[in-house]
């Protein structure tokens, strides 16, 4: 038995340094991860039948004697073959592994194994081909039972690991649970250690089940419990009530050149009526690309303002920041609203405007959350794409006024389903974007995976062209690497594009580019001075142009769906009919399935249903929420599993409001979540 769950994996018997390194591949390093690396899937070889009993096609587990063993080398790609002949009462079975050399001295004659394999007929009589094999005097391990399969890197097998973990039971049984007695008999939960054995060796699939729950809820409870104790730190702030004139919503409205969506204008007096009250507002503000959400911001903006207040408008890019500030400073200034923006290069003389009230809206990236930025009445914050920054940043901003709490409006495109945000996040006010401003045209969505609808695509592109339309392509690299033959860059495909349209004006744009470079080319797309920009994903985010109406994303299979749809919004962001393109060869089931998706439903939050059943929580969120990407077990589409973690963290507070008796889980919330848990 191990003392330590952070003993080095190398302590366990079996693992050498070769072994490790392999392990390491899949973040495994000491022993408390190997025993949290949970299975992909789980066979069920529970069942024996007789040989007789075997169903061709299926999974069949047998147990019978091995009669006779032999072995040769086929002409054919000079592959091992082992042949042997099983019997049990009932009958005998042959029985076939492929380059598996060493089998014939492991496998010994007239012992009695347990195999587990699928049955296929040969020369009209059925056998079983490379089954798992064990031997039947015991406890079995690989076969005869529910057998964990694991995600694998090269060179390690879900054998090895069913192996190694099994060294760890012990270890495992010693665990200390994080909850108490009463709450685990109040939730009917089973106990911490022996969910973590059972996830692993499960004796039935109702075992497994109350393990895959008791599991669940302790990763979905650092989540509940963050999100229930900032709550209560906002609440108890003071904050300072703004007064929306009963004439504001129309001014406003007759201010505009277009009309406001239904939602849009719910959205709006949501805010608003937040905004009139004497605590702090925290409301998102949810919608799909291109749903308007900036405008519904403006309102806000203005309404702080008049009232002689200070906004904070942050971007995760400067290309969005730049967007903002281009597209608002025409509103702004029609109601006598200074606005600056705000730059890692921006001068000290401009934030002792900021610190004099001598400029009311400050737009930017994080150079707004830095330690020498000082408002002198800041009283809404506005965060644009929120899951792209950290806690402790948005904490910055909120703690800039000692007397006061500002109001706080997030953004989010990010197309994560209502029903996960309601159950996750049902003490957070939210307020959805569901319809596109009027005169948008839904997006023409194509798969394309034969270079033959090439001249169709040039045809198109050329006629946009002739239009003054702009065109993207997107790669998902910066230059070609050596590493991924199959993937393109934006270099190669300026070459190529270049070839194919001799006359277009191209440009390239991504991420290792300075900002000076950045802000050009979209100065030039603005200007009619570029019709095709090639570029990576960092056109995700803040790229709003209304002439745009082509993209065409290649190796599609690169990217998630969420991403993909991100992308799509680039274009179609006007009156124009637009077309997006997603190329790739990939021939994966759930690839195609993703990508022929995105050709079906132009809806983010039907997208995001299906990305998060194809890829997992982990992959969905990875990148954004740190707490999210740790989901292993959770299944977020679970509401009720989500509101049971609600209904356990609430009950988590209320004996221990500070989480002292739960160090496991006080300790994940400071790390991940909370600062002033003391």
């Amino acid at each position: 038995m191990f003392s330590h769950l952070t003993d080095s994996i190398t302590n366990i018997p079996g693992i050498g340094p070769n072994t490790a390194q392999k392990l390491k591949k899949l973040g495994i390093y000491i022993v408390s991860d190997l025993i949290h690396y949970y299975p992909r899937g789980w066979d069920d070889f529970s069942n024996i039948v007789d040989i007789t009993s075997i169903v061709d096609g299926e999974k069949n587990t047998i147990k019978a004697e091995l009669i006779s063993i032999n072995q040769f080398i086929s002409p054919y790609k000079r592959m091992y073959i082992t042949n042997a002949l099983f019997k049990d009462d009932s009958g005998s079975l042959k029985v076939t592994w492929f380059n598996q050399p060493y089998l014939i001295k492991n496998l010994i004659k007239h012992e009695t194994y347990l195999l587990s394999g699928k049955a296929t007929k040969y020369q009209g009589q059925l056998a079983l081909n490379s089954p798992i094999t064990e031997l039947a005097d015991k406890s079995p391990v690989h076969s005869g039972r529910i057998v964990p399969i694991y995600p694998l890197t090269e060179g390690l097998t879900s054998r090895m690991l069913r192996k190694n973990i099994l060294h760890l039971t012990k270890t495992i049984k010693s665990i200390p649970d994080t909850l108490p007695d009463e709450l685990i008999k109040k939730y009917k939960l089973s106990p911490l250690s022996a969910s973590l054995v059972n996830i692993h060796f499960p004796a039935s699939f109702n075992i497994l089940e109350q393990s895959k729950l008791r599991l669940s809820l302790e990763e979905l409870a650092p989540i509940q419990l963050s999100i229930l104790l900032n709550k209560e730190v906002w609440d108890n702030h003071p904050g300072k009530a703004i007064k929306i004139p009963a004439n504001f919503l129309a001014n406003f409205k007759s201010d505009l050149k277009f009309e406001l969506t239904k939602t849009q204008l719910l959205a709006i007096k949501q805010i608003l009526g937040d905004l009139k009250q004497p605590h702090p507002m925290n409301r998102l503000l949810m919608g799909d690309v291109g749903s308007g959400k900036t405008i519904v911001a403006t309102a806000a903006i203005i309404a702080t303002v008049k009232n002689k207040y200070q906004v904070a408008l942050v971007a995760p890019t400067e290309i969005l920041a730049n967007q903002h500030y281009t597209n608002l400073k025409p509103l702004l200034d029609a109601w006598n609203i200074k606005s600056t923006l705000i730059t890692g290069k921006t001068k000290l003389n401009t934030w002792a405007e900021i610190s004099n009230q001598k400029i009311d809206v400050i737009i930017g990236t994080h150079a707004i959350i830095q330690k020498s930025a000082k408002f002198k009445n800041l009283n809404l914050i506005i965060i644009d794409e929120q899951h792209r920054f950290g806690v402790r940043q948005r904490q910055s901003l909120k703690n800039q006024n000692g007397d006061f709490t500002p109001h706080f409006l997030s953004l989010s495109a990010t197309p994560i389903p209502r029903t996960l945000f309601l159950g996750l996040l049902e003490d957070l006010n939210i307020s959805w974007l569901d319809s596109l401003p009027q005169g948008r045209l839904p997006i023409i969505t194509k798969l394309i995976s034969d270079k033959k609808q090439y001249p169709a695509i040039c045809k198109l592109i050329n006629k946009e062209i002739a239009l003054n339309h702009k065109v993207f392509i997107i790669a998902p690299l910066i230059t070609d690497s050596l590493t991924s033959t199959t993937k393109t860059s934006v270099e190669s495909e300026k070459f190529k594009m270049a070839k194919l349209f001799p006359n277009a004006r191209i440009a390239l744009l991504h991420g290792k580019m300075n900002s000076a470079d950045k802000l050009k080319i979209m100065d030039q797309l603005k200007n009619n001075e570029l019709d095709i920009l090639i570029a990576t994903s960092v056109i995700e985010v803040g790229i709003d142009i209304s002439t745009a109406s082509v993209i065409w994303i290649k190796n599609a299979e690169s990217f998630g769906l969420a991403s993909l749809h991100q992308m799509r919004g680039r274009v179609g962001r006007s009156n124009i009919q637009s077309f997006c393109l997603i190329e790739s060869n990939s021939q994966t089931p759930t690839t195609i399935e993703r990508l022929e998706a995105l050709t079906k439903t132009t809806n983010g939050e039907k997208l995001a249903k299906i990305d998060l059943k194809l890829r997992g929580p982990g992959a969905f969120f990875s990148g954004q929420q740190s707490g999210f990407s740790k989901l292993k077990l959770t299944d977020l589409t679970n509401i009720k599993l989500i509101k049971q973690s609600r209904s356990l963290a609430k009950d988590i507070l209320i004996l221990d409001p500070l989480l002292k008796q739960f160090s496991v889980f006080r300790e994940q919330v400071k790390t991940n979540y909370l600062t002033h848990l003391e």
